[in-house]
């Protein structure tokens, strides 16, 4: 009986470590039509991107303790037929990922007016853990029909525990 319930413990405590942080950050799959090649389009334009913030994980028993939030703004240019509200975001780091912050498909978040503000949630460990961030990702747009306008790059860089 004891070597089952050492067992049981063992099971839930490493289920609580899958499972984790449970928050939700708004940014959702954007639905893209049936084309299944993507296309390069230079009627988009490149967004203006900006990091808001970025927060390291830190030490402490609560399950989002060991996260990392990440939050992205977005802005869509002037001058196009396009409506960020009709338009997902891919966002892809150039060279090594090895934090998987950025899902590999675009998504879409939050709109107010011609901005949108991506949170991406990532398991970040305590700061005994964490490796500097030092990334060069590509944010473009992609319409419904995966056309792909240029890319804009955005350095994101923090210490461990910052």
């Amino acid at each position: 009986m004891p070597l089952k319930c050492a067992v049981a413990l063992c099971a839930l405590l490493a289920v609580s470590d899958a499972v984790a942080c449970n928050l939700s950050t708004g940014v959702t799959p954007f639905a893209k039509g049936q084309a299944t090649t993507a296309m390069d389009d230079a009627g988009l334009k490149p967004p203006v991107v900006e990091v808001v913030s970025l927060t390291r994980g830190v030490d402490g028993r609560a399950s989002c303790d060991a996260s990392g939030l990440l939050t992205v703004r977005v802005e869509w240019p002037r001058g196009t037929d396009y409506k960020i509200r009709d338009l997902g975001f891919e966002f892809r780091v150039v060279g090594e990922d090895a934090l998987a912050i950025f899902p590999s498909t675009p998504v879409v978040g939050s709109v107010d007016g011609k901005r949108s503000e991506f949170v991406f949630l990532w398991r970040d460990g305590p700061p005994a853990q964490q490796a500097p961030i030092d990334l060069m990702v590509e944010v473009r747009a992609v319409t419904a029909d995966n056309r792909r306008g240029p890319p804009t790059q955005l350095r994101i860089a923090a210490a461990p525990g910052s």
